[in-house]
């Protein structure tokens, strides 16, 4: 059963160690003593840490211990309710004033000020554009009136009443309908199922005054709060900070959190949940039990990581039998879940094609009953513990300048936890001490036990239309399905190496440095393009993207479709020598990754982690250039997961208006740039796909980016060893394939209204006209500055002002693949019976904005917005990979990209508008519409 619509994961921790039984119970887990942590007199819980990735930023979270299971039956939903009004008035902030305010500084509403809610807490965040007093001030100001001082008006209460509904039903779907039937049965002596986050209309419509001072004031006290920043700034000033906001706070006692009244599995008992527009059946076993409570002690520690050792091993045996098509399902796996104070969740699921619901609780029962009875061999805990320490080992070195969300988030989940805060050098220590001393069969019984199927709940999640069970009766199937007794598991020969022997080496014939950007560019004697820059913005961390031109932009109506299922190849890396599974064999306890992508007309490889591992990536990755296999199980099972893909689009309005607008603006014939169709991928073969792609890996032209922390020396020789021995090719530019990226674009305006037949709720709109092309780089800033104007104007007149939707902006994408195909749009869900009106609010805001442009206050927050992300982004890693893997194929020049800054803030508003208007012309505008039939 997934729960990630719900809650995040939290994912048990590695660590520990071993000095004998008595003292492991009594030794305390470490604290990160980069940490800076105290407590008010009034009780909040404050935890500062130094960090300068990104250089000038600091964060700012505030963590409330309460979410929505200390709501009553007549308040569910509150809690998220309460998190909405915190941007709605406060002493210190007028209603509406808030998210005015940072925008003055430069924030950008929901990328640097946003909230969650969730089952066991409410979160606040906040990222100022700088570490000094005056911005921790501000940033602080505004959280301790959240904490303390929200206003609470009724009118504003009234007013935020239909943009929450607009929010529960732009999260309306099969899946979240089902998802909530399952909570609702899970625990039924429990709150659980009747206290999901988003609450229930009826709550939401009724819920006054009154009702959000006694949760506030009950839970929003400052014992039950924990401030976090994390950021390039002074701990011993923020803390002085916090001192001066907080301080005031009322001292109460902690208030004791409302029992959920999870009771351990008494089962066995079955539940049995449809819906029309499911298109997948889901299976799993499941037994709940009382949670543990926090884990602060060696001990502790040690025991969740038996734990987790098991059920990774389990995932890993599933994964290896799904390779080898031994399996009846797309997907599955075990987890061991701690939910705070709660419950802990245990369960094993499977996921796959409508009609094998009955194969697959068969399957799933035989595989768990394997590990219980066999359990797991020696080879086994050694490949956990490789993999183990390799992370750990890993995560010290990524430590000091890995991005501040990561840390953010981590101290917040310690925070739920209320466990001890370890640090990366903390963890990899404890855990050196403890895995040689685990056994396998310790971790065999401990993975018995938890998985013990015979108090177990059996769920299905099926299609209405898939020969659906009574309870019983898959009661009595699930029970048969784990009666079973099957035979130990085969052993599977292990390979030796990737590698025999390193390919012969490339000439680098050209290499151009480029002193302004640090980029240097060099050919290679087979034609393959490289580009390399330095950074160490992110310590012992770098990566390699090899893009391939071509793909998709390729393919015809014969065969649409066939470099997706050409990419199974490397998506379950294989080889002629090779399976997929002794190539995961290989990798593991690599501290380097190689994943793979597709663009409308480029396929790429990407290596990343730690430098020093590099080569060992690469040789993978030549591989796949040279020699890559698609398996048969891979392709039907990738067809399989496309067809219900496939299937589920036709159902849902968001869904159905890009297919809507892709019909619309390319011509009937031009089948590259809209989705597949169940027809075409049934008719993609393996030895079809397997061609495509060896003529891709022979002849593709080739541009490859090398960024981080690897120097210019071990830059050169990594490439020239492993892409330099690759087949020669043409030299990649921005003419490469121009003949296939001519289509004749249809005369506007176009209108399209559509009835889809579907149970969600949900209207959905798009409203723009075409925009510019990726090489008119002066008018595709200037259409960027006019989003973001026109997004901050679309929150106060169409979410707050008419509270048409509950989210929505403006976005301008150039066209990178087919010239005349850019978009400036604003696109949303909403209300069915709102549809129409939205569709044209957004129009008229366009012609407004065509006429009158961006006041000088809408400019000058646009333009410090910009500053702050191009501030950002430049520093990045990521920004500098993604403009190198592409930047000749593009036609983008280095001097364009520096430039960006500084022709930002030349731009006037009298620029922004006449661009504007060059583009919102009738012949140019396009409107979509997607509506319930019923």
């Amino acid at each position: 059963m997934r729960t990630f619509l719900i809650r995040s994961m939290l994912v048990v921790l590695l660590p520990l160690g071993l000095v004998g039984a008595t003292s492991l119970a009594d030794e305390k887990l470490p604290t990160d003593p980069a940490l800076m942590m105290s407590a008010l007199p009034n009780g909040l819980t404050y935890i500062i840490r130094p960090h300068r990735n990104p250089e000038g930023r600091v964060s700012i979270w505030l963590h409330v211990a309460s979410g929505s299971l200390n709501e009553t039956d007549s308040t569910r939903g509150l809690a998220h309710y309460l998190e909405h009004m915190a941007f709605n008035g406060s002493a210190n902030f007028a209603p509406r004033s808030v998210v005015p305010f940072f925008q003055s500084l430069g924030l950008a509403f929901g990328r640097d000020q946003n909230a969650f809610t969730s089952f066991d807490q409410t979160t606040y965040q906040l990222t100022l554009p700088g570490g000094g007093r005056d911005v921790v001030e501000k940033g602080l100001l505004f959280m301790s009136d959240v904490a303390m001082r929200m206003s609470l008006g009724a009118t504003e209460i009234d007013g935020e009443r239909q943009i929450i509904l607009e929010e529960k039903r732009a999260r309306a779907s099969a899946q979240q309908r089902v998802q909530d039937q399952v909570y609702e049965r899970l625990a039924p002596e429990s709150t659980l199922g009747r206290r999901l986050p988003i609450g229930v209309e009826q709550t939401i419509t009724s819920v006054t005054r009154p009702d959000f001072q006694d949760y506030y004031s009950r839970w929003y006290v400052p014992s039950n709060m924990t401030v976090i920043v994390v950021g390039d700034t002074d701990p011993a000033m923020v803390a002085e900070v916090i001192q001066q906001q907080f301080g005031g706070g009322r001292a109460v006692p902690r208030p004791t959190p409302r029992d959920a009244g999870v009771k351990t599995s008494a089962g066995p008992r079955a539940i049995v949940v449809t819906d029309p527009e499911l298109t997948s059946a889901e299976v799993s076993i499941v037994r709940l039990e009382a949670p543990r409570g926090p884990v602060t002690t060696v001990a502790q520690k040690r025991r969740d990581l038996v734990e987790t050792i098991g059920t990774w091993a389990f995932n890993r045996r599933v994964s290896a039998e799904l390779a080898a098509g031994n399996a009846s399902f797309l997907e599955a796996k075990a987890s061991v879940e701690e939910w705070p104070g709660i419950m802990r969740m245990i369960t094993v699921e499977a996921s796959g094609r409508p009609g094998t619901w009955r194969a697959m609780l068969k399957d799933l029962g035989t595989y768990l009953q394997r590990a219980r009875l066999h359990g797991f061999s020696e080879r086994e805990l050694q490949d956990a513990r490789v993999a183990l320490v390799a992370g750990a080992e890993e995560a010290v070195r990524r430590e000091a300048t890995r991005p501040a969300r990561e840390v953010l988030r981590q101290i917040n989940e310690d925070v739920t936890r209320q466990g001890s805060l370890m640090s990366a050098a903390q963890t990899l220590a404890l855990l050196k001490r403890l895995l040689p001393d685990i056994t396998a069969r310790e971790v065999s019984d401990a993975f018995a036990a938890a998985f013990d199927p015979r108090r177990a709940i059996f769920i299905a999640e099926l299609p209405a239309s898939d020969d659906v069970p009574s309870e019983a009766d898959f009661l009595a199937l699930g029970r048969a399905a784990v009666a079973v007794e099957p035979g130990k598991p085969a052993n599977v020969a292990q390979a030796a190496m990737l590698l025999a022997a390193r390919p012969r080496e490339g000439v680098v014939v050209e290499s151009v440095p480029h002193a302004a950007s640090g980029v240097t560019s060099m050919w290679l004697d087979n034609g393959v393009r490289v580009h390399h820059r330095p950074m160490d913005q992110r310590k012992h961390e770098a990566s390699i993207a090899i893009t391939l031109a071509g793909g998709q932009i390729q393919e015809t109506a014969a065969n649409r479709g066939i470099t997706e299922a050409a990419l199974r190849a490397w998506e379950r890396p294989a080889t002629s020598t090779l399976s997929s599974t002794q190539i995961r064999d290989l990798m593991t306890g690599a501290k380097v990754r190689v994943r793979s992508g597709m663009s409308a007309d480029t396929v790429t490889l990407t290596i990343s982690g730690d430098p020093a591992e590099l080569e060992r990536g690469l040789q993978l990755a030549y591989l796949l250039l040279t020699d890559p296999v698609i398996e048969a199980p891979a392709l039907e099972q990738w067809k399989d997961v496309e067809a219900q893909r496939i299937s589920q689009r036709k159902t849902q309005p968001m869904q159905v208006l890009e297919d809507t607008r892709a019909a619309a603006i390319y011509p009937p014939g031009e089948v590259r740039p809209k989705s597949l169709t169940a027809e075409q991928v049934r008719a993609i073969t393996r030895p079809a796909a397997q061609a495509w792609l060896r003529h891709l890996i022979t002849e593709a032209p080739t541009e490859v980016a090398v960024v981080g922390d690897v120097d210019l020396e071990a830059a050169t020789r990594l490439t020239r060893q492993y892409l330099g021995a690759l087949p020669a090719r043409p030299r990649i530019s921005d003419k490469t394939l121009s003949a296939l990226r001519a289509i004749p674009r249809p005369q506007g305006p176009i209108s399209v209204g559509k009835s889809v037949d579907t149970l969600t709720p949900q209207g959905a709109v798009l409203a723009g006209f075409f925009g510019a092309d990726l090489r008119d780089v002066r008018d595709g800033r200037l259409l960027n500055l006019a989003a973001r104007v026109l997004s901050t104007r679309m929150t106060k007149i169409l979410r707050e002002d008419k509270q048409l939707v509950y989210s929505i902006g403006s976005s301008s994408e150039p066209a990178l693949v087919y010239p005349g195909f850019g978009s400036f749009a604003a696109i949303a869900p909403t209300d069915p019976g709102k549809a129409a009106a939205l569709a044209a609010a957004v129009e008229e805001m366009y012609a407004v904005f065509a006429k009158q442009g961006p006041t000088p206050d809408e400019l000058a927050v646009a333009k410090k917005q910009m500053t702050n992300l191009l501030d950002e982004m430049l520093k990045t890693p990521e920004f500098w990979q993604n403009r190198l893997s592409t930047l000749d194929y593009r036609g983008v020049s280095l001097d364009e990209l520096l430039e960006a800054p500084a022709q930002y803030q030349q731009f006037t508003g009298r620029d922004i508008r006449e661009a504007f208007a060059r583009y919102d012309r009738p012949e140019a505008r396009f409107r979509f519409v997607i509506t319930p039939r019923s």
